[in-house]
């Protein structure tokens, strides 16, 4: 019995005693500081939609999807106020924000823009979308979103839909 618990506490000792290689553990906390640098650079991005408002018939394509000026704004977008609570465009104060916009071709299907992400990655916007094409409608539409983003998050702005 006493020989039994001697080899008992031998076997415990030799297998506390074991000299494990740390360069898994400094790798692994290098893989995670490199994973997270990356994480931090990439940020989500808070905006509104811009409620209310038709592309003008006068616009075909845009140039830049970012306008920063009431004026450039104006141009290719009116004013569709309606009755009731939510019936006032979303107000926008281009000296703190601006706006990014999408606008899609004109068509007959009921088409729905849904936007699923902003994010902001150094000096890069990517405004994330997606489409829902639906029934065919009798008249024609042209499908458009806008988004109002504060200026402090200022970059170079790209759409993307996602699939």
């Amino acid at each position: 019995m006493t020989r039994t618990v001697f080899l008992l506490v031998l076997v415990f000792l030799f297998s506390g005693c074991q000299n494990k290689p740390k360069n898994d553990v400094v790798e692994l906390k290098e893989s995670q500081t490199a994973d997270t640098q990356i994480d931090t650079l990439v940020k989500d991005v808070s905006y509104i939609l811009a409620a209310n408002y038709f592309v003008k018939n006068t616009v075909n394509q845009l140039d830049n999807p970012k306008i920063e000026t009431a004026e450039k704004f104006n141009e290719i977008f009116g004013m569709a106020t309606t009755m009731g609570k939510d019936g006032k465009p979303t107000e926008i104060d281009f000296s703190k924000q601006f706006v990014i916009a999408l606008i899609l071709p004109e068509t007959d299907l009921l088409t729905t823009i849904k936007p699923i992400s902003l994010k902001k990655n150094n000096n890069e916007i990517t405004f994330n979308y997606s489409l829902e094409v639906g029934a065919k409608q009798t008249f024609t539409s042209r499908p458009s979103l806008a988004i109002v983003v504060d200026k402090t998050e200022n970059g170079n702005v790209t759409l993307k839909e996602v699939k």
